[in-house]
């Protein structure tokens, strides 16, 4: 009777339940059981219901293997005449952008920018109100923004990404908001740009605590990912091992084993090997049947027997992945050639050992030249370009002197080979302490601009970002607005509760504000209660909005660990034209001087 109950309230409000899955209140194996259910019920009395399942249907299709594209054009047949039967424009469109997804997954670029044209050129989204009409088109974007990735275009990606963050905002669509900072963080990450992923990663897994289990893990897993791109291995350990649970919940044995295999190898990189070891003795327990997961593990197998001095098993292990390169990505086959190289070495083949290393340096130069050619808003580009040009001199010395020592050992004496290995130490450590010497004055030069409390943007840094902005705004003809706030009635708190308590505040106020504020605002703390937000490009209009929806969000929340009540005052200006920085910030000041004296917990403007 229960049964029979729940299939007639979802044929009944089919709308309903598609929405909960669309909108990230379901796991994956929940919507797939929503679909069945739904289709069960088909065809229903209303042809409008039967086009929405179809569409749904869409994003389900499996073109990863020759069979599920064959199911997947025959699924077309079936859908695109119920589609069009219920006259649906949204619906239409949803379709359509499903198709560019498929065939972008499959690597048919152009036939997906051709179902996506005709969404994404809609003009005037300003005007555009609906909710639907305007997630449809971020959507669009979200695939056009992969797309533009696929090819290397950048820029291009990140403004697809941007514009699909700012309408699914706009739209009032969380879920699909915080997917949209993942897609943004997977621009960073293929610009090398970790710490700018990160901060996305970040903020997305934050925004999706609301929402289902699996897409939090998802995401904790890509923020591993750029730990361990970043070199931060312990916090990339940390975090694969907080999600090791969930994954065992939802994942089949190949989803599993991925999360052991990354677990291992970073164990082995710290030469943790007893915990690495553990990590594979789990993992000869799984049933692994997935060709991709299948080579991973002989890597990770053939890095730990060549760790633990196994050579002769880190060979057989190694054999298993040999000749497969043309198919893997670049750092796959960077892993390979080192995995190679050390090989060659522990066996004593110095011939393959110096073919490998040079194979390495023709690898890490393409990627050097990858990382000059391809900027985007990001000074810290510079330090991985300087990283990449260390590791390749270390390369080119080390291969070098290996070359001189493979000659010197045919016809020289045992002391001039060894005077050679004594002068190739000597350079691999000053190459060392030079790459350290850099990073740490790097670490230092972006240490100086970050809030150390709150991680946002310190008084310096923020006040030279408004200085910028201003500058451009007078060359650009363009019109920005700052937003001054200040706690109210911080004193007491920091009184009444402790100066611990008092940082607690700061703390979850600031994540509250860059939380309601867009990607490209700016939050800065100029003091110790005060915060600067500089909005480019916003009118004054806009950033009142912005203004009293911060507000709200930090009124309407318990805040610390005490759960204590807060509020702000906010001051609202837009830049004049021609006024100076000091000016500007005298009136936002007095806007937020008189905004607390007529009572707090207001915005003046």
């Amino acid at each position: 009777m229960l049964l029979f109950f729940a299939t007639n309230v979802a044929a009944k409000d089919v709308q309903s339940e598609i929405s909960r899955a669309l909108h990230g209140y379901t796991t994956y194996s929940e919507s797939v059981e929503i679909l069945a259910r739904l289709e069960k019920q088909m065809p229903y009395e209303n042809a409008l219901d039967d086009a929405q399942v179809m569409a749904f249907k869409c994003w389900f299709s499996n073109v990863s293997t020759p069979n599920g594209i064959s199911e997947y054009k025959q699924f077309l047949e079936t859908a695109k005449p119920v589609i069009h039967q219920a006259s649906n424009l949204y619906l239409i469109q949803e379709l359509a952008v499903c198709e560019a997804n498929q065939e972008y997954t499959q690597g048919n670029y152009q036939n997906a920018l051709e179902h996506l044209k005709p969404i994404i050129n809609t003009s005037s989204l300003d005007e555009i109100t609906s909710s639907k009409k305007l997630s449809i088109i971020a959507l669009a974007h979200i695939v056009l923004n992969r797309i533009q990735l696929a090819k290397g275009n950048y820029q291009e990606a990140f403004d697809s990404a941007k514009t699909a963050y700012q309408l699914f905002e706009k739209a009032g669509n969380d879920y699909e908001k915080a997917l949209a900072l993942k897609e943004i963080a997977d621009i960073h990450i293929a610009l090398y740009n970790y710490e700018l992923a990160i901060e996305q990663l970040q903020r997305a897994k934050l925004a999706l605590t609301k929402f289902n289990e699996q897409e939090q893990y998802k995401v904790a897993d890509k923020l591993a990912y750029a730990y361990e791109e970043k070199g931060d291995l312990i916090k990339a350990i940390e975090l694969y091992e907080s999600i090791k649970k969930d994954v065992r919940r939802f994942e089949s044995d190949n989803g599993y084993a991925y999360i052991l295999i990354k677990l291992t190898e970073l164990n082995i990189k710290l030469n943790s090997l007893s915990q690495a070891e553990s990590y594979l003795t789990e993992l000869n327990t799984l049933s692994v049947t997935d060709s991709w997961i299948l080579t991973l593990y002989n890597f990770t197998k053939s890095e730990w027997y060549l760790a633990t001095a196994q050579l002769q098993a880190a060979l057989s292990s190694h054999e298993k992945i040999a000749g497969q390169q043309q198919f893997w990505p670049e750092s796959l086959k960077e892993r390979y050639l080192n995995l190679t190289s050390q090989l060659a070495a522990a066996t004593g083949d110095t011939s393959l050992q110096i073919a490998s290393q040079q194979q390495l340096i023709t690898l890490i130069k393409t990627k050097q030249q990858a990382i000059a050619n391809n900027t985007l808003i990001s000074a810290r580009l510079n330090f991985n370009y300087e990283q990449q040009i260390l590791e390749i001199s270390r390369l080119e010395h080390e291969s070098k002197l290996q070359q001189k020592l493979l000659s010197v050992a045919e016809d020289k004496s045992f002391w001039q080979g060894l005077t050679m290995m004594i002068t190739c130490l000597c350079l691999l450590l000053f190459a060392v302490y030079t790459f350290k010497q850099v990073r740490q004055k790097k670490y230092f030069e972006i240490l100086a601009l970050k809030d150390e409390l709150t991680g946002i943007a310190n008084r310096r840094a923020i006040l030279n970002l408004k200085r910028s902005v201003m500058l451009q705004n007078k060359l650009n003809q363009q019109v920005s607005s700052l937003i001054s706030i200040d706690i109210d009635h911080f004193k007491a708190v920091n009184d009444q509760y402790g100066h611990d308590i008092g940082d607690e505040l700061i703390i979850s106020i600031t994540n509250t504000i860059v939380q309601t504020v867009r990607c490209s605002d700016r939050v800065g703390r100029v003091g110790g209660e005060e915060f600067l937000i500089v909005l480019e490009n916003q009118s004054l209009e806009h950033a009142k909005d912005i203004a009293e929806r911060i507000r709200l969000s930090v009124a309407e929340k318990e805040h610390t660990s005490l759960s204590i009540s807060a509020t702000i005052s906010l001051g609202v200006i837009e830049i004049a034209p021609n006024e100076t920085s000091e000016q500007a910030a005298k009136r936002v000041d007095l806007n937020l001087y008189t905004a607390k004296r007529s009572g707090r917990n207001s915005v003046v403007v």
